[in-house]
């Protein structure tokens, strides 16, 4: 502490030695108080956390503390009209017997005090005086009080609450790509297609596949013919009937693609594409025998995964006392041309998913209407969606959720909890959902609720959300490393906090709120704390044209103390 201070610590105290005729021990000490070394940290007090520390330290010089003597030094804060006496400490005379910290009497001593407390609104107004009281003989008799401490630097209180909900997104795929698929079944040896297997069911959905999406104007992107036969009679001649059933079901969907008119997609380049490589098909006869119940189907599958000559597998396979079930039951389903066929449908344009969102979101799917959500900027409409979703599709926990994101943007912090609740009781321990009620109890203040939410959780917006709280607990560097490259307020304010100012303003440079009037104001204190008074001065007249009650707080702020008497500082807060 500055002489002025110490002395004005003990100028009261001086008045009151003319109270103390009998005590000539302790008017001694009155007398000889401004000898004493006083020093108060910080000056003024800073707020970090939830509280604000001090440390008073006092240094005594030789020969003054009397051997008799006890010293009683109470720390007192005063703010809004409220008074909170901090911890005292109690000093002693070598020759007095107690618990009080001995100060010896030819060489002198110091001690230290230190103390927490809570933060309460008012405090950055807060006065810090230091009572003192002597007593000797059994008579004690107060110093008076002196003031050590004027205001609190509360800076960290511009911490933002801009705590990240997550939103449940959609699935919607713009451009999806679908495969219809359908099989035309041959008799054994042949590979002319029966006009039965043109009305099957199977062909007739695919037909009707090409019928309607022609019409959307949907893109036929390539079509897969897989031409197979049944493991039975000689190879090459398999060989041959699997390509030409190939080739037969092409014509039957080359005819229809003409019928169409969609004859230039069969002619584009590779569109088609016929496969036969696997012509005998084991694979297939494979797979029914392992789904289905014949006799003897662990011999079978065992001649198919171990003997891998095709004739030797094939001889081996006929010798199965149930051959004939299996041939009858499976093997005419081997015999066939697999078609697959792929198209990018054709879907509605982000405008007409907009227009039927809020006039008639029933006529569109459940990942369309989500989707088109993600099309309006007003929270309102938004709103408006995310409620006919919620009753289009009770059971799905995302309406619900997207809702309480919705009430965090618009302020309503009960009625995003609610939702977020009904939420989930549908998606149980869902980590959107614990985020987002974790960021309702940081926006309510319960800092310990809120961790406990987060913290378990590592996407990106409850990393951030951690880091924000990180700031408001006063663990500034864990804050740092939690927002890693944010570009962002708290950010900005987090390394300020921390002492790297030149890091800070590169972060407040990168951020939306870069020539704000919150950040110019940030700019303003990081300027001061260089002691840069031009830039300071200048981010202040931006701050003050974006919001000008920021001018009444900067005539407080104990952040520009150092420019309070220069003539420019004060002509721009005046």
């Amino acid at each position: 502490m500055n002489a002025t201070l110490k002395n004005s610590l003990w100028a009261l105290a001086a008045v009151s030695s003319i109270l103390i005729t009998e005590s000539c021990g302790a008017k001694k000490m009155i007398k000889n108080a401004g000898s004493i070394q006083y020093e108060v940290k910080p000056n003024p007090l800073e707020l970090h956390g939830d509280s604000i520390r001090i440390s008073v330290n006092g240094l005594f010089p030789e020969k003054y503390f009397h051997k008799k003597a006890i010293l009683t030094v109470t720390p007192v804060v005063r703010y809004a009209g409220n008074e909170k006496k901090l911890n005292n400490i109690i000093l002693q005379g070598e020759k007095v017997t107690g618990n009080g910290q001995a100060i010896p009497y030819v060489a002198g001593g110091k001690y230290s005090l230190t103390d927490r407390f809570a933060y309460a609104p008012g405090m950055e107004k807060a006065e810090v005086f230091v009572q003192a009281s002597v007593e000797y003989k059994k008579k004690s008799t107060p110093f008076g009080e002196a003031k050590v401490v004027d205001g609190t630097i509360v800076t960290p209180l511009l911490l933002r609450k801009d705590f990240m909900p997550v939103s449940a997104g959609d699935k919607f795929d713009k451009n999806p790509t679908v495969t219809q698929k359908a099989n035309i079944y041959f008799v054994v040896d042949q590979w002319d297609v029966r006009p039965v297997e043109l009305k099957s069911d199977e062909m007739s959905g695919f037909f009707s596949f090409i019928d309607r999406e022609g019409k959307n104007g949907s893109r036929f992107e390539k079509m897969d013919i897989y031409g197979y036969a049944s493991p039975e009679g000689e190879l090459k001649r398999n060989a041959k009937l699997s390509e030409n059933r190939a080739d037969a079901a092409f014509t039957v969907v080359a005819n229809k693609f003409k019928k169409n008119k969609l004859k230039d997609t069969l002619n584009k380049e590779g569109f088609y594409r016929k496969v036969t490589t696997n012509f005998e098909d084991w694979d297939g006869l494979k797979n029914m025998l392992q789904t289905g119940s014949v006799a003897d189907k662990e011999q079978a599958l065992n001649i198919i995964n171990t003997i891998g000559d095709p004739e030797a597998r094939e001889a081996e396979f006929r010798r199965i006392a149930s051959y004939d079930p299996i041939y009858k039951e499976y093997f005419p389903k081997l015999r066939r041309a697999e078609i697959n066929l792929s198209a990018k449908l054709k879907t509605r344009t982000d405008e007409q998913i907009k227009a039927l969102a809020l006039s008639s979101p029933d006529s569109l799917g459940m990942e369309e209407l989500l989707y088109a959500s993600s099309l309006f900027s007003s929270q309102d409409d938004k709103l408006r969606i995310y409620q006919a979703f919620s009753r289009l599709y009770p059971e799905d926990y995302r309406g619900f959720n997207n809702i309480g994101c919705v009430y965090i943007a618009q302020g309503k912090i009960n009625e995003a909890k609610d939702e977020f609740e009904k939420a989930g009781r549908i998606s149980a321990n869902n980590p959107a959902i614990q985020n987002n009620l974790g960021v309702v109890a940081a926006m309510k203040g319960d800092k310990k609720g809120a961790a406990g939410y987060f913290e378990s959780l590592s996407s990106k917006e409850s990393t951030y959300n951690k880091a924000n709280l990180a700031v408001a607990n006063g663990k500034y560097q864990e804050a740092i490393a939690a927002y890693g490259d944010a570009c962002t307020f708290n950010a900005a304010l987090a390394k300020m906090l921390a002492g790297n100012l030149s890091g800070a303003t590169q972060t407040l440079d990168c951020s939306p709120d870069k020539d704000s009037a919150i950040g110019s104001y940030l700019r303003a204190v990081i300027a001061a704390r260089e002691n840069q008074k031009d830039i300071a001065i200048s981010a202040l007249k931006k701050a003050f044209q974006a919001e000008p009650s920021l001018k009444d707080k900067a005539k407080q702020d104990l952040e520009f103390r150092a420019f309070k008497t220069d003539a420019d500082f004060s002509s721009l807060l005046n």
